[in-house]
């Protein structure tokens, strides 16, 4: 994969590009950033943007410059590649079952605060025996 800065296809006309290729308008995006961005601040809401749609750290990097609060992942893998990115709010919207992706979950505590989406009182209760063992708050 060429380094976007060196990539010789940048700034080529669009015909030129085989498909299927991924075109972002960074206009648009900028465009759409800063008006969301007005719209939370006007009506006094904590923007908190969902990763799924762009799932690039980049974009994720210019919403929290807009005035973002933090992000929300739908897994906790997508909550990994953000903290080691450096987003350190994250709220990741869907519940989180089962030891292996609890304790991964425990373990972003280290480089973020992360919360997590919970349905069920029997949901909180294996994080909360794993986050109590590792000596971490998990807030939901």
């Amino acid at each position: 994969m060429n380094d976007v800065a060196t990539d010789p296809l940048l700034g080529q006309v669009v015909t030129v590009l085989d498909t299927p290729a991924l075109i972002v308008d960074l206009d648009v995006i900028e465009t759409n950033i800063a008006r969301i961005a007005k719209l939370c601040r006007d009506n006094s809401v904590n923007g908190r943007p969902h990763v799924k749609g762009n799932k690039t750290v980049e974009i994720v990097r210019q919403e929290l410059a807009a005035g973002a609060i933090g992000i929300t992942c739908a897994k906790v893998g997508e909550a990994e590649v953000m903290a080691a990115s450096g987003v350190r709010n994250i709220l990741i919207a869907n519940e989180i079952v089962g030891a292996p992706k609890i304790a991964r979950l425990v373990s972003l505590q280290a480089v973020a605060e992360v919360m997590v989406g919970v349905d069920s009182v029997a949901n909180c209760v294996p994080i909360a025996a794993a986050a109590k063992h590792a000596g971490v708050t998990v807030r939901w």
